[in-house]
């Protein structure tokens, strides 16, 4: 199937799922908040903690590189978990790039890792490509490196210190979530690594 017909069909599938997820809270909140709701059932699905180590996994990267996240230690590291089934996921991925990479890809000790839930390898590296993405991509097909870290929702980021332990993790996207990251990173990558 080409990429562009499939692409269109999970666009019609996150509009019909976010039609069918609003009017499920709506039903569902009897006077809640829908926000709050939302905001408690994200944090449900959140399984690390600010503090504590960095669940590891490895993987291949988009470029053919083998990753163990243990190995990035001394290093400030962003990940950025993504799905197919939010599109909002592609313009954080651009915003990414040009906002947070472009500016920070000289320092040796940042990186950068998305981490494509429910993608095949072949899917991200066209999909890098159309982007013109400069930082690694890796699919998660099971969603084996996303359960570590959550059971639902993204997108989500999760900034790691130099130490290895969660510095910050976050949920959703808005411009707004770039300039949290870009400050959030500044002060990560003024602390020496220990």
């Amino acid at each position: 199937m080409p990429y562009r017909t499939m692409l269109f069909m999970k666009f019609r599938l996150l509009v019909l799922s976010t039609l069918l997820l609003t009017l499920g809270l709506s039903a569902a909140c009897h006077g809640e908040n829908a926000d709050d709701n939302v905001d408690q059932k994200v944090k449900a699905s959140t399984l690390i903690a600010v503090n504590q180590p960095a669940p590891d996994f490895t993987c291949q990267t988009t470029d053919g590189k083998n990753l163990r996240l243990s190995t990035l230690k001394g290093k400030v590291v962003l990940l950025y978990f993504f799905s197919a089934t939010n599109l909002s996921s592609l313009t954080d991925l651009r915003n990414l790039e040009n906002e947070i990479f472009q500016k920070l890809r000289d320092k040796d000790h940042f990186r950068i890792i998305a981490i494509g839930r429910d993608y095949q390898r072949e899917e991200l590296v066209k999909l890098g490509g159309e982007l013109k993405l400069s930082f690694p991509l890796v699919a998660d097909p099971q969603q084996e490196i996303y359960r570590r870290y959550f059971t639902g929702y993204v997108p989500r980021t999760v900034l790691i210190r130099s130490d290895g332990t969660i510095a910050h993790q976050m949920s959703g996207s808005s411009y707004g979530y770039i300039l949290k990251l870009q400050s959030l990173l500044a002060h990560e990558l003024t602390v020496k690594a220990p």
